[in-house]
C-alpha cells in the first residue's frame, strides 16, 4: 500500500495560506431553511446588538406584513407585550414585523475555520467561535405563561370540586456540599451578563463592499494579474482600477516592493505610510528610491504630496485620519462612525505628541467607543513602555526635516492645524450626546 501511494503522480500542487488578520471571526448558525421558499434571512435587518464580554450577539429580521401575514394577530400580540413590558414599546408599528435570533453558546473542543478555495490556492482562516442562532419568541413565552396560569387555576379548582382534598407531604433532601456556593455564583454571573449594556452594530449585507474588504484580510497573497479563466478569485478590470485610485490600508499591505513600482509617486507615499504607520522623512526617501523613485526627484515635491496625507508629529509624518477612516465608512470591530474614529484618533495622537498619559476606559468613556477600538487606534500610532505606558512609535527625531528650506513653514502650518484640530475635538466632546445610564 505504501509503494503504491509513493508512485501516486503528482497531478498538481495547490499552496495553502494561513491568515492571521482575522482571528476574531464568528459563525452563525441559523437554523435549517428552505432558501427557495423562505426568504427571512435575506431581508433587511431592522436591529443588530452585541455584548463584547458574554459574546452575545441578537440579530432582528423584519417580516413581510404585506404577504401571508395576520394582522389583527400581529396587533394583538404586540399589544400584549406592552402590558408585559416596563420599557418602551417592543414594537413601535404596533404589530410584530420583525422576529429576533439570539445566540446561543457550542461546546466544542475543535477550532473550525472558514476556508475560501478557487482550484488553485486555499485560504484558512481561524473562527473565534461558532454561534447558534435560535429564534427569540419573547412575544409568545409571556403571553403562554399567563395563558399557562389561568388553566393551571382553572384545572386546580375543577379538581378540587371532584376530588376530595387530599394531604400535602413535604419532603426535603440534603444539599451536596458546594452546592449554595455553586448556585451563588451562577446567580452573580446571570445578574452581571444582564448588566452588560448592548452596543449596537451596523449590519453590512454580503457582497456589499465593506464585506469585501473583509473578505480581502485572509486572501492573501492576491496576484496583480487578472485571470479570465479563473474569476472567483481574480478580480476584475473595474475593481483594479478602484483599487488602484483609492489605496487603503488593508490593500497597502497585500502590496509587494515590486507591485508598489508600478503606482505613481503620490500611491507610493501613502502605501508606505500606511505599511510603516510613523516614519521620518529621511527613512522614507529611502524606501522609495527602494521602491522605483528616480533618484533626481527633489525633496519638496515629496513634502508637498506628505502635507496632503499625512500630519507631522515630533519631526516623524503619521497617515492622516481621514485617509485611514474614509468618508462613509464604519469601523471594523462594532461599526463606529468614520467621525468618530477620525476624533478618536486625532485625540489620541494630540495627548502622546503633548506627552499626557493615556488612559483607555477613560478615552473610551469619552467617545462612546469599546476597548478594542481603542486598542487598535493606540496601536496603530502607540506602542507600550517597560512601564505599561503608552508613547508614540518614534519619539525621536533624526533631523533631517530642519535641513529643508522651509522647514519653518511646514512647522507653522502643521501647528495651526493641529491647534485648529484640537479645537473642533474639545467644542465635540462637549456637544455630543451624553450616554444614557442603564
Amino acid at each position: 500500500m505504501d509503494n503504491e501511494t509513493d508512485d501516486d503522480e503528482i497531478i498538481k500542487e495547490i499552496p495553502v495560506f494561513l491568515s492571521n488578520d482575522a482571528m476574531n471571526l464568528l459563525l452563525l448558525h441559523y437554523p435549517t431553511r428552505f432558501s427557495k421558499n423562505d426568504q427571512l434571512l435575506s431581508s433587511t435587518v431592522t436591529q443588530c446588538k452585541y455584548k463584547s464580554e458574554c459574546e452575545e450577539l441578537e440579530i432582528s429580521y423584519a417580516l413581510d406584513t404585506d404577504k401571508n401575514y395576520d394582522k389583527g394577530h400581529g396587533q394583538e400580540l404586540a399589544a400584549e407585550m406592552d402590558k408585559t413590558s416596563k420599557d418602551k414599546s417592543s414594537y413601535p408599528s404596533g404589530m410584530v414585523d420583525y422576529l429576533s435570533f439570539e445566540s446561543h453558546n457550542t461546546s466544542s473542543n475543535t477550532t473550525d475555520m472558514i476556508m475560501y478555495t478557487s482550484g488553485k490556492s486555499l485560504h484558512l482562516c481561524p473562527l473565534k467561535k461558532t454561534l447558534n442562532m435560535l429564534p427569540k419568541l419573547s412575544h409568545i413565552d409571556k403571553i403562554d405563561l399567563k395563558d399557562d396560569n389561568k388553566k393551571s387555576s382553572l384545572n386546580q379548582n375543577e379538581s378540587e370540586e371532584e376530588e376530595e382534598e387530599s394531604e400535602q407531604i413535604m419532603a426535603k433532601f440534603k444539599d451536596r456540599p458546594g452546592k449554595k456556593s455553586e448556585k451563588k455564583k451562577m446567580q452573580e454571573m446571570v445578574k452581571q451578563r444582564a448588566m452588560e449594556p448592548w452596543i449596537n452594530l451596523s449590519f453590512v449585507p454580503n457582497g456589499h463592499y465593506y464585506s469585501r474588504e473583509e473578505l480581502d484580510k485572509f486572501l492573501l497573497p492576491k496576484s496583480d494579474t487578472i485571470d479570465e479563466k479563473d474569476p472567483d478569485l481574480s478580480i476584475t478590470k473595474i475593481e483594479k482600477e478602484v483599487i488602484n485610485e483609492n489605496i487603503n490600508a488593508i490593500r497597502a499591505r497585500q502590496l509587494s516592493r515590486n507591485e508598489i513600482k508600478s503606482y505613481p509617486l503620490e500611491k507610493k507615499i501613502k502605501i508606505l505610510l500606511f505599511n510603516a504607520k510613523m516614519i521620518s522623512t529621511k527613512m522614507l526617501m529611502n524606501l522609495l528610491h527602494k521602491c522605483g523613485m528616480p533618484t533626481d526627484e527633489s525633496v519638496t515635491t515629496i513634502l508637498t504630496h506628505l502635507k496632503e496625507i499625512a500630519v507631522l508629529v515630533r519631526g516623524n509624518w503619521i497617515i492622516k485620519s481621514e485617509e485611514l477612516y474614509p468618508d462613509n465608512t464604519i469601523s471594523s470591530h462594532f461599526g463606529l462612525s468614520f467621525e468618530v474614529m477620525r476624533l478618536l484618533r486625532d485625540y489620541i495622537i494630540h495627548l502622546l505628541d503633548s506627552n499626557q498619559i493615556v488612559n483607555r476606559k477613560n478615552i473610551g468613556k469619552m467617545f462612546n467607543a469599546p476597548p478594542e477600538e481603542v486598542k487598535d487606534v493606540l496601536t496603530s500610532v502607540a506602542v507600550l513602555d517597560d512601564k505599561k505606558m503608552w508613547k508614540l512609535l518614534i519619539t525621536n527625531n533624526d533631523g533631517f526635516l530642519e535641513t529643508v528650506d522651509n522647514y519653518n513653514e511646514i512647522c507653522k502650518e502643521q501647528s495651526d492645524w493641529w491647534a485648529t484640530r484640537v479645537k473642533q475635538i474639545n467644542t465635540w466632546l462637549e456637544q455630543k450626546p451624553k450616554k444614557n445610564s442603564i
